[in-house]
C-alpha cells in the first residue's frame, strides 16, 4: 500500500465531502461537481486496489491479508453507492449522502493503512 497514494486518497475524499457538504447547506441537489468529485475518488481508489493487489501478490502485506482484501473491494462500492443513492435523492440530502461517503472513505483508507502495517488496534 502507497503511504502517499494514500494520502492523496484521504485528501479528495475530505474535499469531495467538504463540497458536498457546501451543497447541502446552500439547499441544493446534487450536480456535476458532487459527481465529478466522486468520479476522481473512485478512479483513485481504482488505482489503490490495483496497487494493493500487486503488491500483496508480490509477497508484500499484512499477516492478515483477508481483512486488508475485503477493505479494498468494499471501499469501492462507497463512491459509487453514495453517487446513486445522491441522485435518487433530490434535496439536500442527497448532498448529504456525499459526505458520509467521503468521510467513509478518508477512515477505511485510513484503517487499511494501520492493517497494512500492523499497527492495529
Amino acid at each position: 500500500m502507497s503511504n502517499a497514494l494514500s494520502v492523496v486518497i484521504i485528501v479528495v475524499a475530505l474535499l469531495a465531502a467538504a463540497y458536498s457538504a457546501v451543497t447541502a447547506v446552500r439547499n441544493r441537489a446534487m450536480g456535476w461537481g458532487d459527481l465529478a468529485a466522486l468520479g476522481v475518488l473512485e478512479v483513485l481508489l481504482v488505482v489503490q486496489a490495483v496497487v494493493g493487489f500487486v503488491k500483496l501478490s508480490g509477497g508484500e502485506g499484512p499477516g492478515d491479508s483477508a481483512t486488508f482484501v475485503g477493505y479494498l473491494l468494499a471501499i469501492l462500492v462507497i463512491p459509487v453507492a453514495g453517487a446513486g443513492w445522491g441522485l435518487l435523492e433530490r434535496s439536500r440530502w442527497g448532498p448529504g449522502v456525499i459526505v458520509v461517503a467521503g468521510l467513509s472513505v478518508a477512515v477505511m483508507i485510513e484503517r487499511m493503512r494501520q492493517i497494512w502495517t500492523g499497527t492495529v488496534g
